[in-house]
Formats: structure tokens, C-alpha cells, sequence
């Protein structure tokens, strides 16, 4: 049998409207059909969508004042009416249905004029929940004695390769540093991409505790990179990142006489010396792939520079390499207040999702709620951390307090310790 699939209405002015609605949806696993896309040439145009519409679980129309006036899109609502097909129409321009207003139901309109994603999360929740046969099914069960936290969290479509939550920031970290130590020495000629920032500090700091357990550099040969940077200052500012790496990881190691070489040494330049910089981080991605990359997130979803807002379209900076961007109003409460620059060189959304491991690193009371986010919403655009859910091969670091606060305590892995956890996670 055919997999039935969300019949998308709409005027032909909206084509390009439509195409990105498309692609949304089946980004969160929904299959959709529309006519510019997928009536093939030489098929019967008004038998095409009669099949299509009779088929369909639902029927989503964009309206617009050029749809309300359409004789084809009034003919679509009166299929859907003839086969009881439930009718969500997203209201793209600020007018009231005239012609089509029998067809379209109060209680089933979206305004995707002010509130772009939210409105597509809704209709996404809407649509799952119409192919549930009308109620969103809610699973309370628990996991069982032979069914570990990790196989049920897989069963209930968690998209995170594994949760870890310990009980402290300090073990967590921990468990993080190991898994940079470890993988350094599995992948000697790959890259191990370094966070920066506050969830940084306790990683490094976890790194040099530990370093004493390994023979000489605990990161063995693999190669160093930055994932952001203060573009225009130089590295020895107060703002500049490289300058943190430094101070709260590198110069500890050679203290120790534990520090990788200056040749295993990438980090990311802020200014334009005899070479550009982000050509530099381009080059040294493309000859030592990427195998570790812990990323941390802002409360809000910001990541990697990537500002929540300002995206419409994942397609905008999925695929996007080390590149400079502009910040705004909304990321300043996260970025150094003496920063002299809005503009950070970042290695891009691209490269952290092309690392071997991902890990996403969520320390703080304050990000339970993105945490939660991450585990309950859609994919979008407007906040830039929820594209990391694409990544194969991510974890979830984390303590047990944020994990209940952020509620995904069912998907937390069996591991106790930090050395545990880190086995597990480079086992998987």
C-alpha cells in the first residue's frame, strides 16, 4: 500500500513558499505531495490531485488573497471535504477567507506571519497527531530490567546516539575530557575540534587533571582547532578564544611537559596575517577530518555563532564551512561584553556535523530548558541547535540535575562513572 501523505494546497505565487514547507516537513519525517513537484509530465493534471487528495492523511493550504480567489485551490477544499480529509490551512498574508471560508475551520488555522517556526512546529505536532487517528499518544512506560535506558529511549524515537547524565559538572567533564584523550590516540591523523566558552573552561580543566593517567601527550599526534574565534582582535586579547585554549589548557600541558606540538596546533586567528584565516581552518578540516567535536549551546539555542532568529532555512548553514559571521542583539548577554567585534570566525555548522562524534554539552541549570527543547521540538532554522540533531553519531552530556529538570530522564544511559561513560560512548 502507498504511503499516505500530506496533501499541500496553495497558489502558484507561493511556489517557492511551498517548496521550503516541503522540505520542513520532511525533515521531521512527514511525506508530502504537491503538484509542481510531483505531477510527472504527460499525467492528467485534475486526475493527478484527485489521487492524491483522496489518498492524503491531510490537506495543509497556504492561504493567501490569491488563493481564496483560485477556482483550483476551492476545487482541492471541495475534494477535501467529499473524502472528510482534515483541512490546516497556515495564513501567510494578513486577509480573511471570503470564498473558501465553508472549507476552513476555526479551530485549524496557523498565522506564519509573526511566529515562522513556532507556527511550524504547531503544524508539525498537527499533523503527527492526525496520523495517530486524532490524539497524540503519550507512551509513560518506563524501561524494563532487560531493556536498558539507551534501547528504550531508541524505541520511543530519541535521535541522540546516547544521553549521558553524572552527578556532577566536574564528572561529566570528565567524561568528556576521555573521550577526547581516547579518540586522539584511536585517530592520530584526524582533528580534535575544541569547544570555547564557559562549558570549555570545566573541560579543560577536567583535561588536565586526568592528563597525568597518559604518556606523554595525552592527545598523542591528533591535531588541535579552535571551533570559534573574535574576528579582528588578535589572539592575545582578553576576548580572543585561542587566548583561553591557551591559558586554561595548553600552558598547563606544558607545565606538565604534557602539550602537543606546535605542529598539532590549529587554532583559530581572529586577524589577517600572511594568510587568511578561514582558508586556514579550511585546509586544516579538509587534510585532518574532524573526529571529536564537543559543542556547547546557549540557552536560548544559539551555536557556533549561529544566532537564534536569524535563519529561515536549514539549508541556509547546514552544509556551511568555516566562515565569519555577524552577531546581534540577541547574542550579546552571551559573548564577552569588552568583545570589541560582533563578528566570530566559527568552523561552521557543516564541519561539526561532519565530526566522527558529536558531542553536545549541556552543563548548566539554565539550559534544561533548550535541553528540552531539543528532545521535544522540530527541527528549524530560528534556532540553530536543533539542526544537531542530524548528526548520527551525537551525545548528550549532562548532569542528572539538568537531566530532570530538562525532562529526559528516560533516556539516560546506565553508565555510573565518567570512565564508564566515555567507554561506552567510544564502543557505540
Amino acid at each position: 500500500m502507498e504511503e499516505e501523505k500530506i496533501f499541500l494546497s496553495y497558489h502558484s505565487s507561493k511556489v517557492e513558499l511551498v517548496e521550503h514547507l516541503a522540505k520542513y516537513l520532511e525533515r521531521n519525517g512527514i511525506k508530502s505531495w504537491y503538484a509542481a513537484r510531483d505531477i510527472r509530465s504527460g499525467e492528467e493534471w485534475d486526475e493527478s490531485i484527485h489521487s492524491a487528495i483522496r489518498n492524503c492523511t491531510a490537506v495543509v493550504l497556504l492561504f493567501c488573497s490569491q488563493a481564496d480567489a483560485s477556482v483550483q485551490v476551492k476545487r482541492e477544499m471541495s475534494l477535501a471535504d467529499k473524502y472528510k480529509k482534515p483541512v490546516f490551512w497556515v495564513r501567510v498574508e494578513r486577509v480573511e477567507p471570503n470564498n473558501l471560508s465553508y472549507f476552513l475551520s476555526a479551530t485549524q488555522w496557523l498565522d506564519w506571519m509573526d511566529m515562522r517556526d513556532i507556527t511550524l512546529e504547531k503544524l508539525v505536532q498537527d499533523i503527527k497527531s492526525v496520523k495517530n487517528g486524532g490524539e497524540v499518544t503519550q507512551d509513560n512506560s518506563s524501561p524494563t530490567d532487560d531493556m536498558t535506558a539507551f534501547q528504550h529511549a531508541k524505541k520511543h524515537g530519541n535521535w541522540a546516539k546516547g544521553v549521558i547524565a553524572l552527578d556532577s559538572v566536574r564528572d561529566i567533564a570528565e567524561c568528556a575530557a576521555r573521550v577526547y584523550f581516547c579518540l586522539g590516540n584511536k585517530f592520530p591523523d584526524g582533528s580534535l575540534v575544541l569547544p570555547t566558552g564557559r562549558s570549555a573552561t570545566q573541560l579543560f580543566r577536567a583535561m588536565i587533571r586526568i592528563a597525568g593517567e597518559y604518556d606523554g601527550c595525552p592527545f598523542d599526534e591528533a591535531h588541535l582547532i579552535s571551533d570559534t574565534e573574535t574576528f579582528g582582535v588578535w589572539s592575545g586579547h582578553e576576548t580572543s578564544r585561542t587566548r583561553h585554549i591557551n591559558e586554561m589548557l595548553i600552558e598547563p600541558l606544558q607545565e606538565m611537559g604534557k602539550a602537543p606540538q606546535k605542529s598539532q596546533l590549529h587554532l583559530l586567528s581572529g586577524i589577517y596575517t600572511d594568510s587568511d584565516p578561514v582558508k586556514n581552518a579550511q585546509k586544516v578540516i579538509r587534510m585532518y577530518p574532524p573526529v571529536v567535536h564537543a559543542v556547547s549551546v546557549s540557552p536560548l539555542g544559539e551555536i557556533l555563532a549561529y544566532e537564534v532568529g536569524t535563519y529561515n532555512d536549514t539549508e541556509d548553514i547546514i552544509n556551511d564551512a568555516p566562515k565569519i559571521v555577524e552577531v546581534g542583539e540577541h547574542s550579546k548577554k552571551y559573548i564577552d561584553p569588552n568583545q570589541p567585534s560582533k563578528s566570530i570566525i566559527t568552523i561552521g555548522m557543516g564541519t561539526a556535523l561532519s565530526a566522527d562524534v558529536l558531542l553536545i554539552l549541556a552543563f548548566d541549570l539554565q539550559k534544561a530548558g533548550i535541553l528540552h527543547r531539543l528532545f521535544n521540538g522540530t527541527i528549524t532554522a530560528g534556532i540553530p541547535a536543533t539542526i544537531l540533531r542530524n548528526h548520527p553519531n551525537a551525545y548528550v552530556l549532562t548532569t542528572r540535575a539538568v537531566a530532570k529538570e530538562a525532562e529526559i530522564e528516560d533516556y539516560v544511559s546506565d553508565c555510573k562513572d565518567a570512565k564508564e561513560a566515555a567507554e561506552w560512548i567510544i564502543s557505540n
